[in-house]
């Protein structure tokens, strides 16, 4: 049995999470990968943190705690500052491998790899070798190893961009596919904005998503969005935007008011910083470019599931008023 490695299921999990996989399997490593986010997850992850603290966070904290108390030999927690050449991760991201440690201690023992693409690609070789050699795997194994996770985390992306969710593609070859589908042929067409950690995340999200299928709507992500497109669309901004998940949702924002989409929802965390700017930006946006209903969705441990189903057939039940006029 080789090492084991524990991937929690929140933040840059719902981004590269099969990267990671492919990458660190291929070098021998034994995955575990804690289960989807629950109520006792995020109880121990509230517990764990700190004061301010956003809910992603704390919900990564409950992930790390539950794969600790699993019995990992370690835990595999990059250190994200840049992911784009000129573009930057949350400064929560940046920090995560200490903050991490810090309220934990010697509990576990953490992979953390430095990933900086604003700084010379060679520096990911080095890191990504850097883990290899832990796993005792040379050079060679380790670039091989890291060419097929790049490849599998472009056929991730393309398989998003069709219009796909990560469910589906997480059961792609498995003999049956617990994904929920939307009953009849949705008669509705809305674009959702917000972070992956928290919209592909059915906790986070109060399931928005499947909930907003059940209504009869189809739901479009960001990352059904062609790339060259939102690229394009952020760059009308008079001044760009250096977080990444930012810029994407401000393309993508500015995109959906361009589309056939009947209303536009964002969910956002409370005490997301990068939120705090985004989310005002985006509905100036909307409101100014077009006449698309807009719904922002503000989340944290306490939100009520009753209150956000409220708020959602209610926007659903406006759109379609709006459509018999």
């Amino acid at each position: 049995m080789g090492t084991i490695v524990g991937i929690p299921r929140a933040l840059a999990y719902h981004d590269y999470f099969p990267l990671w996989k492919v990458f660190l399997s291929s070098l021998g490593a034994e995955l575990a990968v804690s289960p989807p986010t629950s109520r006792a997850i995020v109880n121990e992850g509230v517990r764990l943190a700190v004061d301010g603290t956003c809910l992603p966070v704390k919900i990564f904290y409950g992930h790390v705690s539950w794969l600790i108390q699993a019995g990992v030999d370690s835990i595999f927690l990059p250190r994200l500052i840049s992911v784009a050449p000129k573009e930057y991760i949350c400064p929560k991201f940046m920090g995560l491998p200490d903050m991490t440690a810090a309220a934990f201690g010697s509990q576990a023992r953490f992979i953390s790899p430095v990933v900086n693409l604003t700084r010379s690609p060679g520096l990911l070789h080095r890191e990504m070798e850097g883990v290899g050699k832990g796993l005792g795997y040379s050079a060679r194994e380790i670039r091989k190893a890291w060419d097929q996770a790049a490849a599998a985390q472009r056929d991730y992306e393309s398989f998003l961009q069709q219009g796909n969710w990560p469910a589906e593609y997480h059961c792609r070859g498995a003999t049956e596919v617990a994904v929920d589908k939307p009953p009849g042929a949705p008669d509705l067409r809305i674009g959702l904005l917000g972070h992956n950690y928290v919209v592909y995340d059915s906790f986070a999200s109060m399931d928005a998503v499947s909930r907003l299928r059940a209504m009869g709507a189809q739901v479009l992500t960001v990352d059904m969005l062609s790339p060259v497109k939102i690229e394009a669309q952020a760059a009308r901004w008079p001044k760009r935007m250096f977080w990444t998940s930012g810029r994407r949702i401000l393309g993508a924002a500015w995109e959906y008011t361009e589309m056939p989409v009947d209303g536009i929802i964002y969910i956002t965390a409370f005490g997301c910083g990068t939120d705090s700017l985004t989310a005002e930006l985006v509905e100036r946006t909307v409101r100014r470019q077009s006449r698309i209903p807009q719904l922002i969705l503000n989340i944290d441990e306490h939100t009520g599931e009753a209150g956000v189903v409220t708020r959602l057939e209610a926007f659903v039940d406006m759109l379609r008023w709006r459509r018999t006029r």
